[in-house]
């Protein structure tokens, strides 16, 4: 009879094709307790396995709520939902991670008052996930709707270079940004324990200013415009502006 070679069983050691192996070995009439010794399984593992009908490699530390493929399920969720504006906040993701594992009625520890998982399970879930809690831009629903595939589809389709055969010194690209009317105030002395430590500035709260730039594909550019949100321009609001800069007014600004 050849000798069988006997492996030594370590701690997570074997991997699925062993016990593949090892529940081929028991079909051929081996004992349990046989081939766990010749595939180098820990009897009560293979023993458990045979039981339950699972051939998973073995798996160190507690057990996990979700599967690996549940888990990628609900980080596909959380960040196919931030690409689209509908980001979850923590709260809300611990709560649908609830109601997951209810629907899928498996085993877990979540908290059955509050019907949300752990903080422990989020901060775990992000790590593992390449996930982290962002602070977002405040985005208008006009701007996202304008920026579709269709509106981006019929501005190529269009093909107005081919029909207009514009130089690149009139393709332009314009941004606007926001200027506050409120000047930041700078640090200042103060008793130690004082509650509240103020600088006077010219309103607590103001409307932003709108400034508009424009450069050139050639990188030539234009002055900057300044809109205000007023009806009648002043001499005064352009004083100590840019050089060159145009000064506008707009009712709603």
């Amino acid at each position: 009879m050849p000798k069988v070679r006997v492996r030594t069983t370590e701690k997570a050691s074997w991997s699925s094709d062993s016990l593949n192996k090892a529940i081929q070995l028991i079909d051929g009439g081996s004992s349990i307790r046989n081939a766990a010794k010749v595939m180098g399984i820990p009897f009560s593992s293979l023993q458990k396995r045979i039981k339950k009908g699972s051939t998973f490699a073995p798996h160190l530390g507690r057990f996990t709520v979700f599967s690996r493929e549940e888990v990628a399920e609900l980080a596909n969720l959380v960040k196919k939902m931030a690409n689209i504006f509908y980001g979850f906040y923590a709260n809300q993701i611990r709560r649908v991670a609830f109601e997951y594992a209810e629907k899928l009625n498996v085993k877990h520890n979540f908290n059955q008052a509050s019907i949300m998982a752990g903080r422990d399970w989020l901060h775990a879930f992000m790590a593992r996930n390449n996930i982290s809690i962002r602070k977002p831009e405040a985005t208008s629903i006009n701007r996202i709707t304008a920026f579709n595939k269709t509106e981006v589809s019929l501005f190529f389709e269009l093909q107005l270079m081919k029909k207009h055969r514009f130089v690149a010194k009139n393709i332009y690209n314009c941004d606007e940004t926001g200027i506050s009317r409120v000047q930041t105030p700078g640090k200042i002395l103060a008793a130690k324990g004082q509650k509240r430590v103020g600088s006077i500035t010219s309103w607590e709260r103001g409307k932003n200013i709108t400034l508009l730039c424009a450069m050139s594909s050639a990188g030539g550019y234009n002055p900057p415009m300044f809109i205000f949100p007023r009806k009648r321009m002043t001499p005064l609001l352009e004083k100590d502006g840019p050089a060159g800069a145009l000064y506008k007014c707009s009712a709603n600004g």
